[in-house]
């Protein structure tokens, strides 16, 4: 890691690390826990996060999308860096309003990359991908801050997909 990345990567953690333990959906848990809220309530980290994750989008990237509610602001804020139309995913269809569970921006055919906080398994990340999909989107890469190193990039191989991570966990496979 570079001299700036370590730096940068030194930064997130000072704001976002939290020391635990936390549980995990699945009943793990981590001795040391990511809170993407607490960087994306810092504006001038997250600027600096919107232009890491800007950095690896592939240069055909036609929209961006990222689930609720980490993902939002992070998208927001890249959005708003590279100029990207954005959509929001919600966990599941409105049940009133537009009854959507895909919000914004229409990604019919769009190359489309999927932006969130965390990976760690993966399966949070392909359950968006494949809802992105059925929509339409074509999706082949997800972008995430942390990677926990836990899986999560061979399991979206198996699906086509690339995983691209600001950051890898230091402490990585908890």
């Amino acid at each position: 890691m570079t001299a700036p990345a370590a730096a940068f990567a030194e930064r997130i953690a000072a704001v976002a690390y939290r020391p635990g333990p936390y549980r995990l959906p699945d009943g793990n848990t981590l001795d040391v826990y990511f809170d993407p809220y607490r960087l994306a309530a810092d504006p001038g980290l997250l600027t600096e996060t919107a232009i890491g994750l800007a950095d690896l989008l592939p240069a055909d990237t036609e929209a961006l999308a990222g689930p609720a509610m980490a993902g939002i602001p992070l998208v927001t804020a890249v959005s708003l860096h590279t100029g990207l139309p954005a959509a929001f995913l919600r966990p599941a269809p409105k049940d009133h309003g537009t009854w959507q569970q895909i919000e914004g921006t229409d990604l019919e055919g769009r190359r489309t990359v999927l932006l969130d906080d965390t990976a760690r398994s993966g399966a949070s990340l392909l359950r968006s991908v494949r809802l992105l999909r059925i929509e339409g989107a074509r999706v082949g890469t997800a972008v995430c801050v942390l990677d926990r190193d836990a899986g999560a990039t061979a399991l979206l191989a198996e699906h086509h997909l690339v995983l691209r991570a600001l950051v890898l966990d230091p402490d990585s496979a908890r």
